[in-house]
This record gives structure tokens, C-alpha cells and sequence, in this order.
């Protein structure tokens, strides 16, 4: 049973790009379907993919066809607990992912094949971005100023959203927060967002407007602009005026080429103190980078 286990794997994933390995999974197929039935495989499948792989290595190094020929089942047994191994921390992976958003577990920075940046950018690079005007959430005198850069229509910014709001509960006064825009050019909408948003700001609205755009997120039209501001009871003839006129074009210019000079290459992207972050964080990981230390609060 195990030579039909291993050439499904084997053959499922060659026959994707190649149609002569088709006929091999087949076998495997059929040769497995029989054994789990108790009924002895009806054809020489196991020795003719014995033969086949030996003969082939065996072009190379005939030692090494001999010892696959002679050893062609224990390596298949190998094969397949390598397989249910990889398969089992992959498992764990993943569901460290789905609760921590780390597939190293909570406590870890580590690489993680997850993640939607692969850990190779240089992120020393980075400068911190400066805060004037910005929307700012908490004391703006706090020990903690956390500053993120991010797109409102990149779904790893809106992924992080709830970091936020934890932040803010968990350390209250000790930590502010604000919220500079990038708008990828790439991305539907990120641009007038960011403008509309700006207009909502003008009205004492902004975290409301910025909710909602996240909210909206996915299949976003732009008549959903005007349907925000009404929606969350700004004056929308002042909106409309402080859109169509494109009011603060300059401003959203100047967060973006103020992250362009910062070399910000991904959103969300965190400063702590000025100190960068990039990617989706956990509430634990913002822990781990010992917000707990600078705020002064007490661990035991």
C-alpha cells in the first residue's frame, strides 16, 4: 500500500505539469483503491515504478540505482512519514497563524512561510515618519507614540485594525496612536480614500470615516464615498465640496512622499518610538517587543 501512497503524492503533483505522469497516478489510484478493499493489486505497478526510478538513477550512479532497488520499500515508508510530519507541522503552523498571526507560535518573531512579507527586506532602511496634523488616537504626550503607515485598500492594513483598539485598551494613556496614510496606486480607490478620509477629519470624523472604509473594503465603489459620509452623519454637502475639489490632494501627497522618503516598501508598516515594524502584528507580538517595559507597567 505504501508504493501506491507515495506514487499518488508523487505522480498527483508531476502529472499538474506533465500529462505522461497521469497515467501513473491512475495506477496509484487504482492499486490503492484495491488494497483498501483487501483485494490484492492487479497490476505490476510497484515493480514498474521500482524498475523505472532505479533504471533512471541508475544512469547517473549505478550504485545508487542498486540501493534504491534493493531499499525501493523501507525509502517509501521514509517518504511517507516524511510527508505525514511535514503535513502535521503545517497543521500547527497554520493554526498558530489563525490565532497569533505567527506560525511560530505567540511569543515569536521568527520567519513564518505565512506571512505576506518574507522576512528578506532590509528594513534598517527605514526612517521614521514624523506626525504634524495626523489623526491621533490617545495622549499625545504619551511615552509610547506608535505611528502606522497603511493603505485603506490593502487588505493586510485592514487585517491589522483590531491591534489598534486593543493597543489603546490595554495601555490607555501610556500609549498613543496615529494613523498616516499610503495610498498604493496599484490598489482600487486608495487614493480618493485617503482624500475622503482627510475631508471626514475636517468635520471631527475621521476614525469613523476610517472604520467604515475598512468595513467597505472589499467590491468598494466610488459611490461609496459619498455613502460613508452619510451614512455616519457628516454635512455632505461640505463633504462632497471638500472631495470634488480634491481639498487635500496636498495632504495625502505629502504622507505619501513623506513614506517614499521614510523607504516604507509594504503596508502596514509600525513605528514605536521610531523604531519599524512591517506586516500584520499581534496584540502578543506588540507585547513581545516590550511595550509593557517602556510604559513603565509591571510584569511578573
Amino acid at each position: 500500500m505504501v508504493l501506491c501512497i507515495a506514487g499518488i503524492i508523487i505522480f498527483g503533483i508531476l502529472g499538474i505539469f506533465s500529462g505522461k505522469y497521469r497515467r501513473y497516478f491512475k495506477l496509484s489510484m487504482h492499486c490503492l483503491s484495491r488494497q483498501m478493499t483487501l483485494r490484492p493489486c492487479d497490476t505490476n505497478f510497484d515493480q514498474e515504478l521500482r524498475a523505472k526510478l532505479s533504471t533512471g538513477l541508475g544512469k547517473k550512479s549505478p550504485a545508487l540505482g542498486r540501493f534504491v532497488f534493493r531499499r525501493y520499500k523501507a525509502l517509501s515508508w521514509a517518504f511517507v512519514a516524511l510527508m505525514v510530519l511535514s503535513i502535521v507541522f503545517m497543521g500547527i503552523g497554520v493554526y498558530n497563524y489563525v490565532l497569533y498571526n505567527n506560525c511560530n507560535g505567540p511569543n515569536s518573531n521568527d520567519f513564518c512561510i505565512f506571512n505576506v512579507f518574507d522576512g528578506t527586506a532590509d528594513i534598517t532602511k527605514l526612517h521614521p515618519v514624523g506626525t504634524d496634523d495626523d489623526p491621533t488616537l490617545g495622549d499625545i504626550s504619551a511615552p509610547v507614540k506608535i505611528v502606522e503607515v497603511g493603505c485603506f485598500s490593502c487588505p493586510f492594513t485592514k487585517a491589522a485594525e483590531p491591534l489598534r483598539k486593543q493597543l489603546l485598551e490595554k495601555y490607555g494613556n501610556n500609549v498613543s496612536f496615529t494613523f498616516r496614510t499610503l495610498p498604493i496606486p496599484t490598489h482600487n480607490l486608495s487614493w480618493e480614500k485617503a482624500e475622503a478620509a482627510d475631508c471626514a477629519l475636517e468635520q471631527g470624523k475621521y476614525w469613523e470615516y476610517h472604520d467604515k472604509l475598512f468595513e467597505y473594503q472589499e467590491n468598494f465603489t466610488a459611490e461609496k464615498i459619498a455613502a460613508i459620509a452619510q451614512e455616519i452623519g457628516l454635512d455632505t454637502t461640505q463633504f462632497n465640496e471638500c472631495y470634488t475639489t480634491h481639498k487635500y490632494y496636498s495632504e495625502v501627497k505629502k504622507d505619501y512622499d513623506d513614506a517614499v522618503g521614510a523607504n516604507i516598501f509594504a503596508t502596514p508598516t509600525y513605528f514605536i518610538n521610531g523604531k519599524p515594524y512591517v506586516g500584520p502584528k499581534s496584540l502578543a507580538q506588540f507585547e513581545n517587543l516590550n511595550i509593557g517595559d517602556i510604559t513603565g507597567t509591571c510584569d511578573e
